[in-house]
């Protein structure tokens, strides 16, 4: 990976959450993992305790491809400086990334489970 240098004026961001990051120059490598629960209830508070392990979708394999496709390329950066003047992010969430610079390997995973317990109506 060749290095350059990020020149950053401004950088206004109002959230960025659940393994989700802001980096400005070069990284290596980047693995950011989300697990979480959303429980929505109508009626009555819920009481208790949600845990992963009770639902497959957190234990389940990855589901990459078995092999990976050959690529060729070849990059020439004509400056040795990005300069990025203003960028306005509203929000980042569940293991997503925000990078100026070089990134050489990213490998983010995001597992979410939404239940909703809806009261039936008459």
């Amino acid at each position: 990976m060749v290095k350059r240098t990020s020149n950053v004026q401004l950088i206004n961001t109002v959230s960025a959450i659940n393994a989700s990051f802001i980096n400005i120059g070069d990284t290596h490598e980047a693995c950011p993992e989300t697990r979480a629960i959303a429980l929505q209830k109508e009626g009555e508070t819920f009481q208790g305790e949600l845990e992963f392990e009770d639902y497959s979708i957190f234990s389940q394999k990855k589901n990459l491809p078995k092999t990976k496709p050959k690529v060729i390329k070849h990059t020439i950066n004509h400056q040795p400086n990005i300069y990025v003047q203003n960028v306005n992010v509203i929000a980042l969430s569940s293991s997503s990334i925000m990078q100026v610079g070089n990134l050489n390997h990213i490998s983010a995973e995001s597992r979410i489970l939404h239940i909703r317990y809806v009261i039936a109506e008459d």
